[in-house]
This record gives structure tokens, sequence and C-alpha cells, in this order.
């Protein structure tokens, strides 16, 4: 089953950012251990119930009570943290906002999400390893679809 199945479930364990005071969502330790710099690593808890921070002008990306990991700790840009163009909105298959906005500008619309789930079932995702937010990006994807029909 992977990240993308909407019959997986995660522990419903509540506690907000210790420097917004939002709520986040909840992220397996392998998300941690695939994305923060190795030289923050160490400071991991083992068996915490870790959170992700949403909050686009929030520092933090992941937390766990009053212990957290900042966005410069991250491998890679996240989404809801950077508004640039050039962030992955999947990450799997590496479509950025630029990505996108590029087909719809060309082409009138875009084949990204149509394209993702294809992969999703061959070669398969893995979100969990790949994505800050640690779970499935089409959510960001077909938000980002939607702001630039808008516009």
């Amino acid at each position: 089953m992977s990240c993308c199945d909407s019959n997986t479930q995660k522990e419903r364990i509540e506690f907000v950012c210790p420097k917004c005071s939002q709520m986040g969502s909840s992220v397996e330790i392998i998300t941690l251990r695939s994305l923060l710099h190795d030289k923050v690593q160490m400071n991991i808890i083992e068996n915490a119930h870790y959170k992700y921070c949403k909050t686009s002008d929030c520092d933090v990306s992941y937390y766990f009570k009053n212990s957290y990991f900042k966005i410069k700790d991250l491998k890679v840009k996240a989404t809801h943290k950077n508004q640039d163009l050039n962030v992955f909105v999947c990450y799997c298959f590496k479509y950025t906002r630029e990505s996108i906005l590029n087909d719809i500008k060309t082409n009138g619309g875009t084949n990204a999400l149509k394209d993702i789930k294809k992969k999703m079932k061959n070669p398969g995702c893995f979100c969990e390893k790949s994505n800050p937010q640690g779970n499935c990006c089409l959510g960001n994807v077909t938000a980002w679809i939607n702001q630039v029909k808008a516009n």
C-alpha cells in the first residue's frame, strides 16, 4: 500500500507547531530520515510522532511537541514553504510549478495529474521518502493547476 492510497491511516496524536501554534500533519520517521540533512538527523527522536508544519511563513519543517527542525534543515525545497516556480509540487515524478505553468501556457492545459496517476501505478510513488509533507502530492498538484487556471 502506498502513501497515496486512500486507505492509508496514520495515528492521530494532536499537538501544534511550537512556533506558529498551527496544527500540522503527521509524518513518518522515514520522511525525516530521507529529507533532513545528515548533520541534524542525530536529533531525531525515535518513536516520536512528528508533524509537518504547512504554515507558509513559519520556519519550522517538522516538530514533535517542543522539539523541531527548521526549513533550512531540509535537503529539498518544501512546496508549502517556498513559492518559487522551481519548487516541486510532485517530488516523485519531478513536476515543478514552472513545468506545469509552462504546459498550461503552451497547450492550454496540462496532463500532469493524468501522468502522475499513471506513474503511481507503474513504477509507483515514494512520497513518504521524497515529499517533505510525507504523503501524496496530488492535492498540491491540483491546487497549483487550479491557481494557474484562475489567474
